[in-house]
């Protein structure tokens, strides 16, 4: 079965290799994710025919140590490095981890199946091996920080991103099967542990090779192990056991919709995970599967949390109404540029960026209009390869520091480059901001003026809430979070997409029936309104509604009167979903009450808002219906739809 294939490793000849290994730790934190990014990037590099998509497959399968017991010795290699530092917590723990990994349940005997992941990807090169440190095979699998990407167009450039392999292993080892482009075969596995000592006391190197050909890859493809063996032109990189993980299908799932979504359009690439395929004909469907809505929850560079539905929308509906915008211009140093601008209340304020290989570099929160996703992507060859190289090995984004030192100064490229796409960006979302004065945009960090403070509540001995209180005014929360996430909006529906305007705005409420809240926390009362009959909305409004007229509900013409309430207001996170806490203060039991909320608007009026939840009443519009009031104080939770903060007026009324 395993054509006289073995692990060789060499005398060492030079310094001791450790435990710690940082490339491995880059991605030692979700593994699941990470490889799919790295693997997918890899296999668009070395697409063979452009005319068609590059396809990678995902799949499981077991490797038999009755039928691989030359490979299972890597076990005593693993005994002797945990032996050589003996005496290293670090390498206590690693080399622990992995015996463990390979012990079986029953006590005294060994694992007889190590559950394996086969990334295979078809349409591509291959990674040939020549003599030479340029050849793919050698960069990939024989060195370390060495990279065969000399393409302008490639993903990665600093040979960082195969960690990503041996970090998914629990016993870092990989074993890679290629057939390029001549129908010339390439095989070997290999391992990383430490410098270790043999049986026979000879100090051996930490890098091990499995192959039948004196530890140089195998070229003869009846010596290559029937399991192992490639048909076709393409790559297959197995990843020899793997991390529990209960929901690593979806994590990988949801890794090729965050970061590859935009070369799954364009044709670009098609994907399987353990018979999920993932094409241009699917796709919309499969990520209305995985992303019930368009919220995307933590900071822009917490890739896990990034949520793909409303960048996939800006392009996907180009120009389908108001709500999309498209900009393309030719720029002096990154040349052709495309901007993509979907406009909706609620949405992240986020720009999602890409190069060459259509795979998202990183995103960034831009506090210019309230409500949209955007893509940026850099179409030139010129512009792609000056991107590539102001990346950090991670890949994760464009920074001027990154790219090659001008006698050791910041190249005058890169700080042309820095500053074009980023005045871009800039530019072109004044412009949508100047577009919609008459509209009801609000401008992202105004919320931070009309957070309600949480000492309102820590003077209410009767309150107790959870969740993390607003600080002040600043708004921010009491765990210092960033500018990305304190400007960070999202949606609140699950809905399926559907494209219509959402902004609107209403007619003018005279009455002021709120709570203004001061610098020391004080609270004034809720007095009713200046209209004798109790207020109401102006008649005729821009979108044609009815409006209420003489403070009577439609429905309760005649018995719905004003009352006096006092309120206290304190917004808190729970879980990156924003809550108002209202602490409703009566002076008698109101069996009937309906309470209307407003917020503080543009142009000084006070507008009605949408309610998403509440835990008591029922929800219509921005009314609380069914609600019960007793003497005293009485707390009631909501969520807005735009899941923002703001300065809440009330209108309390009793259904008689």
């Amino acid at each position: 079965m395993e054509k006289n294939c073995k692990w060789y490793f060499k005398n060492e000849g030079g310094n001791d290799v450790g435990p710690n290994d940082a490339i491995h730790l880059t991605f030692k934190g979700n593994p699941y994710y990470s490889i799919v990014r790295e693997a997918i990037q890899n296999c668009l590099d070395a697409v063979n025919d452009d005319r068609f998509p590059v396809s990678v497959s995902f799949q499981y399968f077991d490797l038999d140590r009755v039928q691989y017991p030359s490979f299972f010795q890597l076990e005593e290699h693993i005994n002797q490095s945990l032996a050589f530092y003996k005496t290293n917590s670090d390498a206590q723990r690693l080399f622990g981890d992995m015996i463990k990994y390979l012990s079986g349940t029953e006590k005294g005997k060994k694992k007889l199946k190590v559950s394996c992941l086969k990334i295979s990807d078809s349409n591509t090169k291959g990674m040939s091996f020549y003599d030479g440190t340029d050849s793919p095979f050698y960069a990939f699998l024989r060195a370390t920080g060495v990279s065969a990407k000399r393409l302008t167009g490639s993903g990665g450039s600093f040979g960082f991103g195969k960690g990503a392999y041996f970090a998914l292993s629990p016993i870092k080892t990989v074993v890679v099967s290629s057939k390029d482009t001549s129908n010339n075969v390439f095989f070997e596995g290999a391992t990383r542990l430490t410098t270790h000592k043999n049986e026979i006391g000879e100090k051996i190197t930490a890098y091990g090779f499995y192959d039948n050909n004196n530890g140089e890859p195998v070229t003869i493809e009846e010596n290559i192990p029937e399991i192992f063996k490639r048909t076709e032109t393409g790559t297959d990189i197995n990843i020899i056991g793997l991390w529990d993980e209960v929901d690593r299908n979806r994590l990988m799932i949801k890794s090729v919709l965050n970061n590859f979504w935009l070369a799954i359009h364009e044709h670009k690439l098609v994907v399987n995970i353990n018979e999920v395929t993932i094409s241009k004909e699917n796709l919309e469907q499969v990520i209305d599967e995985y992303f019930t809505n368009e919220l995307e929850n933590g900071k822009a560079d917490d890739i896990e949390s990034w949520n793909p539905k409303p960048y996939y929308k800006a392009v996907k509906y180009v120009d389908a109404n108001d709500q999309f915008k498209f900009f393309t211009d030719d720029l002096p140093t990154l040349g052709r540029v495309k901007l993509y601008v979907y406009l909706e209340r609620g949405l992240p304020n986020r720009t999602s960026y890409f190069r060459s290989p259509k795979m998202v570099v990183f995103k960034r929160t831009n506090k210019k209009i309230n409500g949209y996703a955007a893509v940026f992507i850099c179409e030139s060859e010129e512009g792609n390869n000056i991107l590539r190289m102001m990346e950090n090995p991670a890949h994760n984004e464009w920074r001027k520091e990154n790219y090659p030192s001008d006698e050791g100064r910041t190249h005058k490229i890169a700080r042309k480059a820095e500053n074009e796409y980023s005045d871009y960006v800039n530019a072109k979302l004044d412009s949508l901001a100047k577009l919609n004065t008459s509209k009801k945009v609000a401008f992202l960090g105004l919320e931070e003026f009309l957070s309600i403070p949480e000492d309102l509540l820590e003077k209410d001995d009767e309150a107790e809430l959870s969740g993390e209180n607003t600080s002040n005014f600043s708004g921010a929360t009491t765990n210092d979070l960033s500018q990305d996430e304190t400007g960070m909006q999202t949606t609140s529906k699950d809905e399926p997409i559907v494209i219509k305007p959402t902004i609107r705005e209403q007619s003018e409420v005279k009455e002021e029936t709120g709570v203004e809240v001061t610098e020391e926390g004080e609270e004034t009362i809720t007095v009713g309104g200046d209209n004798e009959n109790g207020g109401g909305d102006e008649p005729g409004n821009d979108i044609g509604e009815t409006p209420e007229t003489g403070g009577q509900d439609n429905e309760q013409k005649d018995n719905r009167v004003l009352v006096k309430v006092k309120l206290k207001v304190a917004a808190q996170k729970e879980n990156d979903i924003l809550y108002h806490n209202l602490i409703v203060n009566t002076e008698r039991d109101i069996a009937r009450a309906e309470l209307e909320l407003l917020v503080s608007g543009d142009n000084d009026k006070d507008d009605g808002i949408e309610i998403y939840s509440t835990d008591h009443g029922t929800v219509q519009g921005n009314k609380l219906k069914g609600i019960a009031l007793l003497t005293g104080k009485n707390q009631i939770k909501i969520r807005f739809a735009d899941n923002l903060k703001h300065s809440i007026k009330i209108k309390a009324y009793e259904l008689q």
